[in-house]
């Protein structure tokens, strides 16, 4: 049951490290998801157009009924739930026992020991245009002590104004999971911002493949409040095992 827990944090930090920026902006992502099924629970494919909101250190992603907020800032990362109209609030860097149901020590520490990660970053020569960007191609390859497997294809460009304190910022967040030195210092070689990534996942005997495609940039202002958990939600404590009772 242990193994559940490390994918949906490790999917959260990569879709967050692939869409942060260093100014006012406003990111719009077309992403894709096939369906895949976990310990006999089946996920539909799921295809949405994503909004990423950065104002310097602080990053909303909006996705369907889910948004994440992340405040480098506090050092927070908040999970939020439109539907149930109900947040979570994550210390960053992540501290799995803290999250964990008392009595459950031994499985945290199993947890921890499975997000630990390696990372492998290929500059490649092949080149092309997506969409109005110029973009040079990375590989790249992550694999988690529990046998968890993501290789990605991503296409960068230098024409994304920003793209180097994205970069820096990207590198700081993968810093904050534990085990994950091997894969912030890998990030640093990626010169251009990811215009179109497409990964493939291997994880709990469930393979799926993961798309997501830069539409536009614009620079705006993003509105008041956007990087706090709405008013009027209500304050959950985050369990990395759902169905576990904390």
């Amino acid at each position: 049951m242990f193994r559940r827990a490390v994918l949906p944090i490790l999917l959260c930090l990569l879709a967050i490290a692939s869409g942060t920026a260093g100014a006012d902006s406003l990111f719009t992502v077309k992403s894709h998801t096939d369906a895949f099924q976990v310990a006999g629970q089946k996920q539909p494919a799921k295809d949405s157009q994503v909004k990423i909101w950065i104002s310097g250190d602080r990053m909303r992603r909006d996705d369907g009924e889910q948004s994440m907020i992340l405040r480098l800032d506090r050092n927070r990362l908040y999970m939020v739930n439109h539907e149930t109209k109900t947040y979570s609030e994550i210390p960053l860097p992540f501290d799995i026992k803290k999250m964990m149901p008392k009595g459950s020590e031994a499985m945290a520490d199993q947890i921890a020991n499975g997000m630990k990660l390696t990372v492998q970053v290929t500059p490649k020569a092949e080149t092309k245009k997506i969409n109005q960007w110029n973009a040079k191609r990375y590989d790249v390859a992550i694999q988690s002590a529990m046998g968890m497997k993501i290789t990605s294809t991503m296409w960068v460009s230098k024409e994304i104004e920003g793209y180097i304190p994205a970069n820096r910022l990207s590198a700081m967040l993968a810093s904050l999971q534990p085990g994950s030195g091997a894969w912030a210092k890998e990030l640093e070689k990626i010169d251009g911002y990811p215009v179109l990534q497409e990964s493939s996942v291997d994880a709990l005997g469930a393979k799926f493949g993961t798309r997501e495609e830069l539409l536009a940039v614009e620079e705006k202002t993003a509105p008041a409040g956007a990087f706090e958990p709405p008013a009027g939600y209500t304050a959950r404590p985050y369990n990395p095992i759902p169905g576990m009772s904390r």
